[in-house]
């Protein structure tokens, strides 16, 4: 199930603000502690470009000093990562970053699968261009989902679309 809170971790807000130089958005953070030290995760994400490993080893070389510092005492594992060709969505502000991109949402209201691309996002809705309502084969120019009724989201990627 989708959550609605990323945007209020301490942990998201403190690498937004350290990531906006690079032209980099935080797609999501996870931190564990553990017994033995500290494991970091990060996804981050690029509106105007592809996310390349050079991307990835800035990310790494500005985040694990920082925290290496904080947890001084404690081992620490840092992972980097974009988002990747068809991933899930954790959190609904990802529609709001993921705009004009192809998804797949799982909606109640269909009770199937809805493709197409993010077009706009509200507080309480998306809106999808070129949708397709997958059990039926029914298209429609424009489609507006509640979140409430939106059970699971994830990036989509058409191979064919590539070439």
């Amino acid at each position: 199930m989708l959550t609605n809170n990323i945007r209020s971790s301490a942990l998201f807000l403190e690498l937004t603000d350290l990531l906006s130089g690079l032209g980099l958005k935080v797609v999501d953070c996870v931190k564990n502690e553990t017994a033995q030290g500290v494991q970091l995760i990060v996804t981050v994400f690029s509106p105007d470009r592809e996310v390349n490993t050079d991307d990835l080893a800035e990310v790494y070389n500005i985040l694990y000093p920082r925290y290496s510092v904080i947890f001084q005492d404690r081992d620490l594992s840092l992972e980097v990562s974009s988002p990747g060709l068809t991933r899930n969505f954790k959190d609904f502000y990802e529609f709001v970053l993921f705009n004009e991109k192809l998804v797949r949402v799982y909606s109640t209201k269909y009770s199937c699968w809805v493709e197409g691309y993010i077009s706009t996002c509200t507080n309480e809705s998306v809106t999808l261009k070129s949708a397709l309502i997958v059990d039926t084969n029914e298209t429609k120019e424009e489609l507006t989902l509640s979140f409430g009724e939106i059970q699971k989201a994830k990036l989509a990627y058409r191979w064919e679309e590539a070439k």
